[in-house]
């Protein structure tokens, strides 16, 4: 088993059963280091082939990250829930891989994402439900063949066995939807009891639950493959999606939800889209609408838009904890320099009436990025965007470092 960090180097040497790995490339990350298999911004766990593991952590380890709070600040908005997915993948189809330092994260990843998506669900979706009972009055169709059988036979002349339709709520899709909730519950529980600050995403779970009340969780091992989303339920296609990966995370055992396990199934995080959830979450929850999420420019899509009354900036992240005392670089200025001569990006933070022929403004731009963490807080909120700038990069125009520090466990 190969264990590396964040820009950890696998092997110097080229070697083709490294080139389909999804947490190390064959590059040159730093000008005075040698070619090599690095692993650069993705975390995670994967085969290289069937003996050998690649396990790939954070700088520094992950037992201090507090993953669970990163999680709770990127559900801040509905907006985030429709990007998330694209943060990690997960494969079932390859054996769990011996990384204990990872359990605390691959968890708590698809159950949050399972519980922010399915917190979308306002009203649930209704079908007709087939069912075949022995009922004291007539209801639907007489099944006479088995009724006799049953029930003339047997003298049992108060029932009767009949076939009826009902239009009910009690459907596969949310059966299967009420299943997940319930080992997410226990999951939730269980973390809630050794931390308090994880309450909020308990409370969530409880109103989704009280919206299942007239669901049943009777779900069969062999139904749920069957069981599909529909395109025109854009959120219950996701939420079915996530509830099959959670059951089969658990091995579709709600004991299994408690169990400490050392192994993981093969999975890829991306720390530097992470941060940008992570941030977006935290500037949401202080400026609301006011914050827009990659929108689109003729130079490309910048992470963060702010457009208020009296202040206007463009925002991006930088999962590059090296800016908490050096420059920033080149390409980082050129970037943004790019984005702020955008006319299409300026429109939409208020410059309306900007055209090829106008002066370029003064927009501020403003480079978001990592430092060594502390107790978790939002730096944003009680506080003027503006205000949190401080002094402008050394050298050069409306440049502004912000740090935001990752969360991390006492």
């Amino acid at each position: 088993m190969h264990i590396l960090e964040e820009h950890g180097c696998l092997s110097e040497q080229p070697n083709d059963k490294y080139n389909h790995l999804s947490l190390v490339s064959w590059n040159k990350p730093v000008e005075n280091q040698p070619w090599g298999y690095y692993a650069s911004f993705i975390i995670g766990a994967e085969w290289i082939d069937e003996q050998e593991a690649l396990i790939v952590m954070t700088k520094g380890g992950l037992e201090h990250v507090d993953f669970l709070q990163m999680f709770m600040s990127c559900f801040s908005s509905d907006l985030a829930v429709d990007e998330f997915s694209k943060i990690y993948t997960i494969d079932f189809d390859k054996p769990a891989i011996e990384a204990p330092a990872l359990r605390s994260v691959v968890s708590p990843l698809i159950v949050f994402h399972f519980l922010n998506v399915i917190s979308r669900i306002k009203t649930l979706k209704k079908d007709y439900v087939h069912y075949s009972e022995n009922l004291k009055k007539v209801k639907g169709h007489i099944r006479m063949l088995q009724n006799e059988r049953k029930n003339i036979v047997a003298k049992r002349y108060d029932r009767i066995l009949c076939d009826y339709d009902e239009y009910s709520v009690d459907i596969p899709e949310n059966r299967l939807l009420k299943k997940a909730l319930l080992f997410s519950q226990k999951f939730i529980t269980n973390l809630v009891a050794s931390k308090k600050s994880y309450a909020p995403i308990l409370f969530k779970l409880t109103k989704s639950l009280s919206l299942f009340e007239n669901v049943s969780d009777d779900v069969q091992y062999s139904e749920v493959g069957n069981i599909k989303g529909h395109k025109l339920f854009k959120e219950y296609a996701e939420a079915i999606r996530l509830a099959k990966i959670i059951l089969r995370h658990f091995d579709y055992n709600i004991q299994n939800v408690s169990l400490e396990n050392s192994k993981v199934v093969p999975f890829t995080l991306d720390m530097s889209l992470l941060y940008e959830h992570y941030v977006f979450g935290l500037l949401y929850q202080a400026y609301n609408n006011k914050i827009s999420y990659q929108s689109k420019g003729k130079t490309g899509y910048p992470d963060f838009l702010f457009k208020s009354d009296s202040y206007r900036a463009i925002l991006d992240t930088k999962y590059i904890p090296k800016y908490d005392d050096m420059s920033l670089d080149t390409y980082v200025i050129r970037q943004l320099c790019g984005y702020a001569r955008d006319i299409r990006i300026l429109k939409k933070i208020g410059y309306e009436d900007i055209d090829e022929k106008s002066d370029i403004p003064n927009v501020p731009c403003i480079i978001i990025y990592p430092e060594e963490g502390d107790l978790f807080c939002n730096p944003f909120i009680g506080n003027r965007l503006e205000n949190l700038c401080g002094k402008p990069e050394n050298g050069i125009l409306h440049f502004y470092k912000i740090p935001v520090s990752l969360p991390t466990i006492k």
